[in-house]
């Protein structure tokens, strides 16, 4: 697949509310947001991570940049200027894989599989946390054309468009009919949450990394499988 016209922004930053500083905690012996960053770059896509410039995020740019991963720094409560700042270089009909640093099961295969889909049924906006797909609570990625995110930006945006970047997308009317539900996946589905908000999120995530032969390699399924 080529990798010319894909590009992962991943979003992560310091002051997370709920569980503060949790980008940095250690997961499969790195901190969370490299360890998310090198499982969706890991079949060969490049990958940004987006971080605020406040000086909180001082430490966990540090830490990207030690890990040999590309970082944009832009605003702390506008999210998507670090998405437009982000893909400045891309084409219009460039893709966008938008990801965050809380949902460390995301891979490069797994991204991959999402973009056949998202070509397959003439997507403009898709997101992997739809019931369409039949996939465990966060195993969370979005898929939009930089062009969509271009147009919607220049509209009057609400602060919480501009934090959480993808509400305007989904108003904007650019998703068209999905057909029959995504199958391939039910297989794999669990009630576990597998995304970290909470300091027992964390604990469980941990455990189940802690079993993981290869931590930046191995396909999601083969991690949950084990717990």
């Amino acid at each position: 697949m080529k990798t010319n016209n894909v590009k992962i922004i991943l979003q992560a930053r310091t002051l997370s509310y709920r569980l503060w500083a949790k980008s940095l905690l250690p997961i499969g012996n790195m901190p969370l947001a490299a360890l998310c960053a090198k499982r969706l770059g890991n079949k060969g896509h490049p990958v940004i991570v987006a971080i605020p410039s406040d000086k909180s995020d001082d430490a966990l740019n540090k830490v990207l940049k030690k890990n040999n991963l590309k970082v944009l720094r832009g605003s702390h409560k506008n999210v998507l200027d670090r998405y437009l700042k982000s893909s400045i270089s891309m084409k219009d009909n460039d893709l966008i894989v938008r990801a965050t640093a809380d949902n460390p099961f995301p891979d490069g295969k797994f991204v991959n599989e999402i973009i056949k889909i998202f070509h397959k049924f003439e997507r403009k906006y898709i997101c992997t946390h739809q019931k369409f797909f039949n996939l465990p609570y966060g195993l969370a990625i979005q898929i939009f054309r930089v062009g969509d995110l271009r147009r919607v930006s220049k509209k009057k945006l609400s602060k919480t468009d501009k934090e959480h970047v993808v509400p305007s997308l989904v108003r904007d009317k650019i998703n068209t009919v999905y057909g029959n539900p995504i199958t391939q996946y039910k297989k794999f589905f669990t009630t576990t949450k597998l995304s970290i908000d909470t300091i027992e999120d964390y604990l469980r995530v941990e455990k189940i990394f802690s079993k993981c032969k290869n931590p930046i390699k191995d396909y999601w399924y083969d991690i949950i499988k084990r717990k």
